[in-house]
């Protein structure tokens, strides 16, 4: 069975990422981790139980790691997430980042050089924060796409959190290509994304 972690934070979205864990809940165990290893409080007051830290997952073999967005400063401030993530990266992980979560993975280092797509252009953002943020996507190839998939790295827009996780099934080996496509048409037909 796959093992699947999802790094919580404070300010982060659960629902970006629900439909990911929706569907990888039915071949993959997902397990929760945050920054101190304490549950978590989503943003629609659910309290998750976390099975460990940042930290305890550095040490872990997954199959992949989800970032859901929000406001990731909480964690960015320190880098809290780059040694998990690196550590994940270098055992073969899947990573797959929404929204802010892109961020936070191109804070680690790990998208540069690799195609991406993000909301921290002009045409979503406004110029304060991009300029801001500008120097964490130094290098990296930026896709105007709702979902991107390089290798084993994964970047989506907020609004695309089917193909997100479509793109996460496919990487993993759950999802083939025809039945990646009926996936995203059974969502699709009401108008859903």
């Amino acid at each position: 069975m796959k093992l699947v972690a999802v790094l919580l934070y404070p300010g982060c979205i659960f629902l970006e990422i629900a439909a990911a864990v929706e569907l990888l809940a039915k071949h993959a165990r997902v397990q929760y981790f945050t920054p101190d290893g304490g549950p978590h409080v989503s943003s629609n007051g659910a309290c998750m139980m976390a099975v460990g830290s940042y930290a305890d997952l550095a040490v872990l073999t997954m199959d992949a790691v989800l970032l859901p967005g929000g406001n990731p400063d909480s964690i960015m401030e320190l880098r809290l997430a780059n040694e998990c993530l690196q550590a994940a990266y270098a055992k073969g992980a899947v990573l797959a980042g929404i929204c802010a979560g892109a961020l936070v993975i191109a804070a680690s280092g790990l998208l540069a050089g690799r195609r991406a797509t993000h909301t921290y252009t002009a045409e979503f953002a406004l110029s304060q924060l991009v300029n801001f943020v500008a120097p964490l996507w130094q290098g990296v190839i930026y896709e105007r796409a709702n979902a991107v998939r390089d290798g084993r790295l994964i970047t989506a827009q907020p609004w695309a959190v089917f193909e997100f996780a479509a793109l996460i099934g496919e990487a993993l080996g759950l999802l083939g290509k025809e039945e990646r496509a009926k996936y995203l048409a059974y969502y699709q037909q009401g108008s859903l994304v």
